[in-house]
Order: C-alpha cells, then structure tokens, then sequence
C-alpha cells in the first residue's frame, strides 16, 4: 500500500492490487474539517455508478489488525463500507468513494456508522422487502391500484368513515 491523496487535503492508503482504499480516522476528520459544510444528498443516478466489487471476505485493519466491520450505506447505495471498531479507519472497495461522491455522501462517510443512520436503512430495506412481497402476492398493477386507492383515503377528508365503511361487512 502507498500513500495518495483521494481530495485536496485528504490522504488515504490504497492497494495497488485492489485499488482499495484506507482512510486513517484522523485523516479523515482532519479533511472533514477543512471540507466544512456537508453537501446537498444527490439522488440516485439512475445506472451512472461506477462498478464496485464489494467484497464480504472478512478484512482485517491494515493499521491495528482487528476485524473491519461492514455498515450498509443504505440510500440506494448497494455496497456496504468497512470499518475498524477499535481505531475508526475506513477500508473502501474500488469505486465506493467515487460513487458516494456522485451523491453527495462522501462528507458524510462518519454518519453511516451512527445507531441513527442503521436503523433508517433497517427500515429502508424492510420497506423495499415488504414492497417486493406484496407486488408478488398482487402483482404489479393490483398493488399500484391499492397505493393508488390507500393515498386516495389517506388524503381524503372523510377517511375515517371510508375506513369504517370498508370494514363493514353489513
């Protein structure tokens, strides 16, 4: 591994194997820092990623040697991001940077690992889950006639009595 630098002022550790990437913790927030205010989160691009082999293999932390831990990014981001519990580096996979940066996300890399950022891609993917499930059971156009008719309640000013008038079975 060799010393490059991924922005102005960020210096990271990449294989040149792998072209993976190690981002010592205090080299991290020492970029965040002068990089100052997060950026606007982008939306997904619709297939203008870059490809990223994320690999599942356990890694190891160049610097200290314990086991990385793997967070989902979550946000239509289908990789996941390694990262040391014991010295707080990140290991990014070829491409992982690059395509966080296309959303606006790469100043925010430190976020993922928080309880907050977990649970909101816990239910991301329960939602998605739940979706899939249900257009199985439906199909396409039934389920999209159900969240058609669901918003129409919803927004409905006498929703409530809609409610109780389906659920009568008089």
């Amino acid at each position: 591994m060799a010393y490059t630098e991924l922005e102005d002022g960020l210096k990271v550790l990449e294989c040149q194997e792998c072209r993976g990437r190690w981002i010592q913790s205090f080299q991290y927030w020492k970029w965040r820092e002068k990089h100052g205010k997060s950026l606007p989160e982008r939306p997904a691009g619709g297939g203008s990623e870059l490809p990223v082999r994320d690999t599942p293999a356990a890694k190891l932390c160049p610097e200290c040697g314990h086991i990385l831990i793997r967070y989902p990014v979550g946000h239509e981001v289908e990789f996941r991001l390694d990262r040391c519990g014991n010295c707080g580096g990140i290991w990014l996979d070829r491409n992982e940077w690059e395509n966080l940066k296309q959303r606006n996300l790469h100043d925010d890399i430190h976020k993922f690992f928080s309880a907050t950022w977990q649970r909101q891609v816990r239910e991301e993917e329960s939602k998605k889950s739940r979706e899939f499930l249900l257009r199985e059971k439906f199909g396409d156009r039934d389920y999209d006639k159900l969240i058609e008719t669901k918003n129409w309640i919803t927004e409905h000013a006498l929703s409530h009595e809609i409610l109780a008038f389906l659920e009568d079975r008089g």
